[in-house]
């Protein structure tokens, strides 16, 4: 069984081997890292800069791995998950029925069913956030950044840059349901690809999200191809004694538990935190 919270190796942090301790720290690593990867390139305006993935994690020690590759769900059939989902969730729908496999699967993925994505957020301090959003820190945090077109080019796309649920190129991640039933959903491919969502849902629009969904590999961090000196995955580690000062630090910023996940429920949990003695 694959253990997605067991240490990651030191190769793949591509940094100084120092934790950050404000957000001001971790600007600069990711300022760093930009000139690092893309050292010549001079963008004429901010839509041509180096297009950056983040996602934030709050054990440093954790892998990379989507939901239904971790050990409490070993047993789980996606197939028999994505129809027990589509056909409760169709009574429960306010917005519109989505149209498509992949629309389904991503409003799985929003609701917590266990999917083949990694979500990530092009925003490096929603990533923060999300690395740092817990009341008892146990350990060091991290954030970890991927260059996704750099990705997808060793995957030998035809284009580059992210895929697009609607491509032919998407099918091979991600069957229709009646043939999930016939055929072995992760069989297609080994390695992740990256992923632009359709927004069916306004969370994905709030968070920047974007998404590498899986194959048979369960854990990125140690698919070989990411393991290299040239490797555009790097990890920077949230130094555990301020993770409180720093999420304190983007609260100041406007990004707290209702900006980031918008409805009654957090704005509720928002307040809580906000009046809560010390």
């Amino acid at each position: 069984m694959v253990n997605w919270r067991r240490r990651v190796p030191a190769l793949l942090v591509g940094m100084p081997d120092r934790a950050v301790k404000t957000v001001s720290d971790l600007l600069e690593r990711v300022r760093n890292l930009r000139k690092l990867w893309r050292p010549d390139a001079q963008p004429k305006s901010r839509g041509e800069e180096l297009a950056l993935w983040f996602r934030g994690q709050r054990s440093a020690n954790w892998g990379l791995s989507p939901r239904i590759y971790r050990p409490e769900f070993a047993r789980a059939e996606e197939a028999e998950i994505f129809l027990e989902f589509q056909s409760k969730a169709l009574q429960l729908l306010q917005a519109r029925i989505p149209q498509s496999a992949y629309e389904w699967y991503f409003l799985m993925q929003h609701c917590r069913s266990p999917t083949r994505l990694l979500g990530w957020t092009d925003n490096p301090l929603l990533a923060l956030f999300f690395a740092v959003d817990e009341d008892r820190p146990r350990g060091d945090a991290a954030v970890w950044l991927l260059d996704p077109s750099w990705w997808n080019d060793k995957l030998e796309m035809p284009f580059s840059g992210p895929i697009l649920p609607e491509w032919k190129e998407a099918r091979f991640w991600l069957y229709e349901l009646e043939d999930a039933f016939s055929t072995n959903v992760q069989a297609a491919q080994p390695y992740p690809v990256a992923i632009d969502p359709p927004h069916v849902d306004r969370r994905l629009t709030v968070q920047g999200s974007h998404f590498l969904i899986f194959g048979t590999r369960k854990n990125f961090a140690r698919t070989k191809p990411v393991r290299g000196p040239k490797s555009r995955l790097a990890k920077i580690v949230v130094h555990r004694d301020a993770v409180l000062r720093i999420h304190q630090e983007l609260e100041r910023c406007g990004i707290n538990r209702f900006s980031v996940f918008p409805d009654m429920d957090n704005l509720g949990i928002e307040i809580s935190r906000k009046w809560r003695k010390f």
